[in-house]
């Protein structure tokens, strides 16, 4: 039986890379109200026309290689980082989807999440694994408009590991296109 954890909060695409500038950069960060989801990425509804998320496929500067169509955030992580860092609002750290739902470590979610539409339809996002802290996500959290040492940050990049930055989660098994909206219920597997 799947067990309840929240609903979408949240979803939103990356319209161009958050560090191809060499600092992170969330100006990117478009929100939108529904998404296709596939194995090869995003392309979320923004309400004037879709726009395809830095790592699909389809982008011209893809980031994702096949290796992260998709990643999400709990709002209890959030809860967590802005206890840490002023600058961590929901959904700075560039998930494509925010559940509002408690801080979960890898093995209470290790066998996924099940997403359930109004129609009734269900989605699973399958083995997620925790989204690596960078150090301009870091030094960004931290206030700074430069990117910090790598040695200056290894207790807040320890602290945003284990899933605290996020999960990506594998859609492989997507092998045509799910529409996703905020409010669907998530659910653990």
């Amino acid at each position: 039986m799947a067990e309840p954890i929240g609903t979408i909060v949240r979803m939103q695409v990356q319209a161009e890379p958050l560090k191809a500038t060499g600092v992170y950069d969330p100006t990117y960060l478009v929100d939108v109200d529904e998404a296709f989801i596939s194995s090869e990425g995003m392309l979320g509804w923004d309400g004037a026309g879709w726009v395809v998320d830095a790592h699909h496929v389809a982008h011209p500067r893809s980031r994702g290689g096949g290796r992260r169509a998709l990643s999400i955030g709990l709002t209890g992580h959030y809860g967590d980082m802005s206890g840490r860092f002023a600058a961590a609002t929901v959904g700075i750290g560039g998930e494509n989807i925010i559940i509002d739902g408690p801080a979960l470590r890898l093995p209470e979610i290790a066998n996924g999440f099940l997403i359930r539409r109004p129609d009734g339809s269900e989605i699973e996002l399958l083995a997620p694994r925790p989204a690596a802290p960078c150090v301009e996500f870091t030094s960004y959290l931290l206030g700074s408009d430069e990117v910090l040492p790598r040695g200056e940050l290894v207790e807040d990049m320890a602290f945003l590991s284990e899933g605290t930055r996020g999960q990506i989660v594998d859609v492989d098994h997507l092998t045509t296109p799910v529409l996703l909206g905020v409010g669907d219920e998530v659910f653990l597997r």
